[in-house]
């Protein structure tokens, strides 16, 4: 039964990140709690939690949440080092590779999806989604650029087989660095998952130039991992209720800021679903930055947030 110890997801099966969360989870053999959650707004079981973030997934154990999968495998290597998915040799390559397969990436696979399927969508997702981006979901605008899109993403998986190739000659093994699956194989295996979910043709017409990369990614998706519990949105904020957050020195050392710990601050992503999060901070480097706040319904919690990809302001 799920409690303060347990890794807690907040997520929805089609979800490409939180697909990330799950590979991670599987390649590290942890147990770990899923919440099914709304894939659009509102999520009135999650935001108790977030303190408005929205995005999924979204991590929990005990009374410390984690937004954003960036600090979600960071903490995940933090307290289960065994596996390591942060090679050694490597530390700091996946989270460069990420910002590719998070940014650039993503949204090529996004145009191709949507300008694929887009005209199939519920009206209630095409709105949700407009008021994420903040920009208008443009169904006949993503149609047309389908084919110049589809090259875009076909030439972006001929890295990962470039890469492959190289390694192999080399004789430096199957995976994208080296002898064993890493983390920078788990940032470059969302994007293929997210495509085979939605235009699955479309891969396997990718993959017919790129048959090391479908290996690779057929390798990936052989980990099984344990099986999730089951946990109800109202369970896991009574989870959080009843704990506190892990005990951490409240510091902004070495922060370029004008900040101190206690200072109330809001937090939000730099791009898109910009809705700010408030609270008192606790910590703030170069890594993370950690808000404490409370809730009526889930208490005492700390919320955590990567310091890349994220502005912090004074509130």
């Amino acid at each position: 039964m799920a409690n303060a110890q347990s890794i807690i997801l907040h997520q929805f099966d089609r979800s490409p990140y939180s697909e990330k969360i799950r590979l991670a989870l599987r390649m590290k053999n942890l147990g770990w709690a899923s919440v099914e959650i709304p894939s659009i707004m509102p999520k009135p079981d999650l935001i108790p939690l977030t303190g408005g973030y929205r995005r999924t997934p979204v991590m929990q154990i005990g009374a410390d949440i984690f937004c954003d999968t960036s600090i979600m495998l960071a903490e995940l290597e933090k307290r289960f080092q065994i596996p390591a998915l942060t090679l050694p040799g490597h530390e700091g390559l996946a989270r460069m590779i990420s910002a590719w397969t998070d940014g650039k990436w993503f949204q090529t696979s996004v145009a191709v999806i949507f300008g694929t399927i887009g005209e199939h969508m519920p009206q209630d997702f095409i709105d949700d989604r407009t008021k994420m981006s903040g920009r208008p979901f443009d169904v006949d605008a993503m149609k047309a650029a389908v084919p110049f899109m589809q090259d875009q993403w076909r030439s972006q998986l001929m890295w990962i087989e470039d890469r492959l190739e190289g390694g192999r000659r080399a004789g430096t093994g199957d995976w994208l660095i080296g002898t064993k699956p890493g983390m920078v194989d788990v940032h470059a295996y969302m994007n293929p998952w997210f495509v085979e979910k939605n235009v699955p043709d479309f891969l396997n017409e990718c993959f017919e130039s790129a048959p090391l990369t479908r290996d690779w990614y057929r390798r990936l998706k052989d980990f099984k991992g344990q099986p999730a519990e089951e946990v109800s949105g109202a369970e896991a904020i009574e989870i959080a209720h009843n704990a506190a957050p892990r005990l951490k020195p409240a510091s902004t050392a070495g922060d370029l800021r004008d900040l101190e710990p206690g200072d109330r601050v809001a937090i939000a992503p730099d791009d898109y679903a910009k809705d700010w999060v408030e609270g008192d901070l606790v910590i703030a480097n170069s890594e993370r930055v950690i808000i404490a706040r409370h809730d009526e319904r889930a208490d005492n919690l700390h919320v955590h947030f990567p310091r890349v990809g994220y502005i912090l302001r004074k509130a």
